[in-house]
Protein backbone atom coordinates (compact mmCIF):
# COMPACT_ATOMS: atom_id res chain seq x y z
CA UNK A 1 0.00 0.00 0.00
CA UNK A 2 1.37 3.41 -0.95
CA UNK A 3 1.92 5.83 1.97
CA UNK A 4 3.38 9.34 1.90
CA UNK A 5 6.82 9.99 3.37
CA UNK A 6 6.42 12.53 6.18
CA UNK A 7 9.98 12.61 7.52
CA UNK A 8 13.32 10.89 7.95
CA UNK A 9 15.64 9.94 10.77
CA UNK A 10 18.79 7.90 11.15
CA UNK A 11 18.81 4.64 13.04
CA UNK A 12 21.49 3.59 15.54
CA UNK A 13 23.75 2.40 12.71
CA UNK A 14 23.43 5.62 10.69
CA UNK A 15 21.07 4.24 8.04
CA UNK A 16 18.24 6.49 6.91
CA UNK A 17 14.67 5.55 7.79
CA UNK A 18 11.60 7.03 6.10
CA UNK A 19 8.72 7.90 8.42
CA UNK A 20 5.44 7.18 6.65
CA UNK A 21 2.00 8.81 7.03
CA UNK A 22 0.61 5.53 8.37
CA UNK A 23 3.02 5.66 11.30
CA UNK A 24 5.25 2.86 10.04
CA UNK A 25 8.92 3.32 9.24
CA UNK A 26 11.00 1.90 6.41
CA UNK A 27 14.72 1.93 5.72
CA UNK A 28 15.79 3.76 2.57
CA UNK A 29 19.36 2.91 1.65
CA UNK A 30 21.66 3.70 -1.22
CA UNK A 31 23.12 0.29 -1.96
CA UNK A 32 23.83 -0.04 -5.69
CA UNK A 33 23.31 -1.96 -7.89
CA UNK A 34 20.19 -3.43 -6.26
CA UNK A 35 19.05 -0.37 -4.28
CA UNK A 36 20.28 2.71 -6.17
CA UNK A 37 18.86 5.60 -4.13
CA UNK A 38 21.54 8.32 -4.14
CA UNK A 39 18.93 10.92 -3.12
CA UNK A 40 18.96 9.54 0.43
CA UNK A 41 22.58 10.65 0.96
CA UNK A 42 21.95 14.41 0.80
CA UNK A 43 19.55 16.56 2.90
CA UNK A 44 18.14 18.16 -0.26
CA UNK A 45 17.38 14.76 -1.76
CA UNK A 46 15.52 13.63 1.34
CA UNK A 47 13.61 16.93 1.55
CA UNK A 48 12.47 16.55 -2.06
CA UNK A 49 11.01 13.13 -1.23
CA UNK A 50 8.76 14.39 1.58
CA UNK A 51 5.20 13.74 0.46
CA UNK A 52 6.11 11.15 -2.16
CA UNK A 53 4.54 7.71 -1.87
CA UNK A 54 6.49 4.70 -0.71
CA UNK A 55 5.23 1.13 -0.56
CA UNK A 56 4.48 0.22 3.06
CA UNK A 57 4.94 -3.52 3.45
CA UNK A 58 3.54 -3.50 7.00
CA UNK A 59 0.25 -1.96 5.84
CA UNK A 60 0.12 -4.55 3.04
CA UNK A 61 0.37 -7.23 5.73
CA UNK A 62 -2.37 -5.65 7.84
CA UNK A 63 -0.05 -4.13 10.44
CA UNK A 64 -1.43 -1.32 12.54
CA UNK A 65 0.31 1.77 13.82
CA UNK A 66 -0.59 5.29 14.88
CA UNK A 67 -1.94 6.88 11.72
CA UNK A 68 -0.52 10.28 10.84
CA UNK A 69 -2.50 10.66 7.60
CA UNK A 70 -4.63 13.46 9.10
CA UNK A 71 -1.43 15.50 9.59
CA UNK A 72 -0.36 15.31 5.95
CA UNK A 73 -1.70 17.48 3.12
CA UNK A 74 -3.14 15.03 0.58
CA UNK A 75 -2.16 17.31 -2.30
CA UNK A 76 1.44 18.32 -1.57
CA UNK A 77 2.43 15.84 1.16
CA UNK A 78 3.71 18.41 3.64
CA UNK A 79 3.24 17.74 7.35
CA UNK A 80 0.64 20.29 8.45
CA UNK A 81 1.88 20.82 12.00
CA UNK A 82 3.08 24.40 11.47
CA UNK A 83 4.72 23.80 8.09
CA UNK A 84 3.66 25.80 5.03
CA UNK A 85 2.26 24.01 1.99
CA UNK A 86 4.60 23.41 -0.94
CA UNK A 87 4.57 26.11 -3.66
CA UNK A 88 1.62 25.64 -6.00
CA UNK A 89 -0.39 23.44 -3.65
CA UNK A 90 -4.12 24.02 -4.25
CA UNK A 91 -4.82 23.50 -0.53
CA UNK A 92 -2.67 26.49 0.41
CA UNK A 93 -5.26 28.94 -0.90
CA UNK A 94 -8.08 27.16 0.96
CA UNK A 95 -6.42 27.78 4.33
Amino acid sequence: MQRAIVGFHQDDEGDWVAELACGHRQHVRHRPPFFPQPWVLEPEGREERIGTPLECRLCDQGGEAACFAHLVCPECGVVLEGSPHRPGCPSASRG
